[in-house]
């Protein structure tokens, strides 16, 4: 739970309180740990607010996860790092 609460210190402040990115987030760092989880939160919230998205941190992060899905397909290999579930 303590991992939890420093992972959440990273999402942007009006997605704090929302329940199925705490989820996700828990998800990720029961199968991948906290290192790559704080990985995939950096790249993402940098692709985020490059993109100055006005969705939910957590629709973006489905949305990407679709998008890079298809980029698997045609690479070969996914966008998380090695090891990742």
């Amino acid at each position: 739970m303590l991992v939890l609460q420093r992972v959440m210190r990273m999402v942007p402040d009006r997605d704090k309180n929302d329940k199925r990115l705490k989820r996700l987030l828990a998800f990720r760092l029961q199968h991948d740990g906290e290192a790559a989880t704080c990985e995939y939160l950096v790249r993402h919230i940098q692709r985020y607010i490059r993109d100055s998205a006005k969705s939910r941190f957590y629709d973006f992060l489905v949305q990407a996860q679709s998008r890079d899905s298809g980029l698997n397909d045609r690479n070969g290999r996914g966008p998380d790092p090695p090891g990742a579930a």
